[in-house]
């Protein structure tokens, strides 16, 4: 879901278009708009709502009269419209992760999704640490565990392998990473998955 917090005035008041949009919905909008103030070209984004929780960020810039914008806004509607919960997140990391300059960036990322991988519940550096060293891939003898600096791990790593830390886990690119992380969060993908279907 990806709706667009629209307005034309510094009061903010606002209308919001869902995408993607027909064109008679987009006229409908910019009609409502249009009883705040007639100056069609400030029509801009101040706002997006959207499971992709970031996304406004890389939209607000977008110029909603420019119609090849418009149109790629669209796509971008449709395409956060086709993901499932995990791939919001995986496109909201991946945003973060990468560098976004325009709507085609957003697009590109969009359209790549399984380039990237969540690893799930490790939202800071000492967590990605203390993961890395349960899951083998930096092997520290047991009896030396307990006095690891976790975060210097996690960050050393995040230093190496880049990515961003989001509110569901550490996304990074598939290709930077062990193949043990990958078979770790794709076990806990499916155990996830299984606990919705039988819920």
């Amino acid at each position: 879901m990806l709706n667009l917090q629209l307005t034309r005035t510094d009061e903010y008041e606002e209308v919001y278009l869902q995408l993607p949009a027909t064109p008679a919905e987009i006229g409908e909008r910019w009609a409502w708009l249009d009883e705040f103030s007639d100056d069609v070209a400030s029509t801009r984004i101040v706002g997006a709502i959207s499971d992709v929780w970031n996304i406004s960020q890389y939209l607000k810039n977008a110029n909603v009269n420019d119609s090849e914008q418009m149109k790629k806004l669209n796509y971008i509607g449709e395409i956060i419209n086709m993901l499932d919960r995990d791939e919001c997140r995986l496109l909201e990391g991946a945003l973060d992760a990468e560098s976004v300059n325009s709507l085609d960036d957003v697009i590109a990322i969009g359209e790549r999704l399984d380039q990237y991988l969540l690893i799930p519940n490790v939202t800071n550096n000492r967590e990605l640490g203390i993961r890395l060293v349960n899951y083998g891939v930096k092997p520290f003898d047991e009896s030396v565990q307990p006095y690891l600096d976790y975060a210097r791990i996690g960050v050393e790593y995040y230093s190496d392998h880049g990515g961003a830390y989001i509110a569901g886990g550490y996304v990074v690119k598939r290709n930077s990473v062990e193949q043990t992380l990958i078979d770790v969060a794709q076990a806990y993908s499916e155990q996830e998955n299984r606990g919705i279907q039988m819920g």
